[in-house]
């Protein structure tokens, strides 16, 4: 009789703890499910746009144009500097956002002159280690105080093509990145479009903007193009970025599909073109990729923002050719943003956190001596609340087996 008591008391409390946690079982596993995981996909949310000025001075008082601004990097705070193609031009500036991240005003414009002139499309800071490697050759104490993520700037220019150091304060070239052979044989006009780089600053990511001739054809009506993806590892803290542009091996690089020129109605003669304009680094390889695609029609121009998980990708760096007839080896991408906006986005960056715990994206238009003008667009970067770890998951799960089994062994 006591033993029957003791089940008859013990079944009903395992029965409602087993329910309970398989119910738990059966929320976690609506969480994980594919169809969750699409939920907690970043969001890119349009917040404004502000017009940028056509001229601006550099540190002799010369007014500069501003035109053909082709990539954005923030260095802090609310400094940003942006880069123009075809010159030897920086352009320092500074930017004001609301807690959400949407652009309130932009000045305090100056111009850098570069000690050369090259087609230069993007950049980033140089990471720390770098920067005190530039630091130690210049004979400054590692004690001395100074701005150590604003001292110099990595940028990469398509037409020798490099990745090249300069220093913000006088624009001299302090070195250069290697760069694998097969990236030294771009399209001309179409190499290295795109400079990223990791959060923990020990790699960059750049691309070609269309295909390597030996790897497909250029984008084209109803067709894309694919490109590489490359990750150039950065210099350790105990040396600096060479001297030369000589090539070096590569240790990784993803392929990469383009989408096709977006639709248009014709209004003059020209072939429409699309390519990968932009990179940003989010961390383990993934990415976000801005593609920009022109025609000679309306709407002109069109840009799509996509999440790639380029370090997931098949390591494409020694395929020598036919890259494009790879279809098996492309890089998954998933669209979070597009829009045509009438301009021509050219250049993206990660801003600062914001007050949601979301990030700022800035992007910058080129005019592109078309009558377009320059802008600069506000985007915020809704991150997805992280994912349960896997250690929790595993204790949760045997707890339920164990309720489930003494549930089953105290049943009448």
């Amino acid at each position: 009789m006591d033993c029957f008591r003791t089940t008859c008391l013990v079944n009903p409390i395992w029965r409602v703890v087993s329910r309970a946690l398989l119910a738990a079982a059966i929320l976690w596993w609506s969480e994980v499910s594919p169809a969750a995981a699409e939920e907690r996909a970043p969001r890119i949310v349009f917040q404004a746009a502000l017009p940028l000025p056509n001229r601006a001075d550099d540190a002799d008082g010369n007014s500069v144009e501003i035109t053909g601004l082709s990539g954005v990097a923030w260095l802090g705070a609310d400094r940003y500097v942006a880069v123009m193609d075809n010159s030897q031009y920086l352009l320092l500036f500074r930017l004001l956002l609301t807690q959400t991240g949407k652009p309130l005003a932009v000045d305090s414009f100056r111009i850098v002159t570069l000690s050369q002139q090259h087609d230069y499309e993007d950049l980033v800071p140089c990471p720390a280690a770098v920067v005190r490697g530039i630091r130690r050759d210049r004979g400054v104490r590692p004690d001395d105080n100074g701005p150590e993520r604003e001292e110099c700037v990595l940028v990469c220019e398509e037409d020798t093509p490099a990745v090249r150091a300069f220093s913000l304060a006088d624009g001299k070239m302090l070195g250069a990145i290697p760069l694998p052979g097969n990236l030294l044989t771009r399209r001309g006009n179409r190499g290295l479009e795109s400079l990223a780089i990791e959060p923990d600053g020990r790699f960059l990511w750049t691309a070609n903007e269309e295909a390597l001739p030996a790897d497909g054809p250029p984008a084209a009506v109803g067709s894309g193009t694919v490109v590489r993806l490359t990750r150039l590892p950065l210099p350790a803290e105990d040396s600096r970025p060479r001297a030369d542009t000589a090539a070096a091996p590569v240790a990784f690089q993803a392929a990469y599909r383009v989408d096709p020129p977006h639709s248009f109605v014709r209004v003059f003669a020209g072939q429409p073109l699309s390519g990968l304009s932009a990179l940003v680094a989010l961390g383990n390889g993934r990415l976000l990729a801005l593609e920009r695609s022109g025609a000679p029609g309306l709407p002109p121009f069109a840009s799509r923002i996509y999440l790639v998980d380029a370090g997931a990708a098949v390591d494409v760096s020694a395929v020598e050719r036919d890259l494009a007839a790879r279809e098996e080896a492309a890089a998954r991408k998933r669209l979070l943003w597009t829009d045509s906006l009438g301009i021509n986005l050219e250049g993206l960056c990660l801003g600062p956190r914001l007050a949601d715990g979301n990030r700022c994206l800035v992007a910058i238009a080129d005019n592109g001596g078309i009558g377009t003008p320059n802008q600069l667009v506000g985007l915020s970067l809704a991150t997805p609340a992280p994912a349960v770890k896997p250690a929790v998951l595993g204790v949760v799960a045997a707890v339920v087996a164990i309720a489930l089994l003494v549930g089953r062994l105290t049943s009448p």
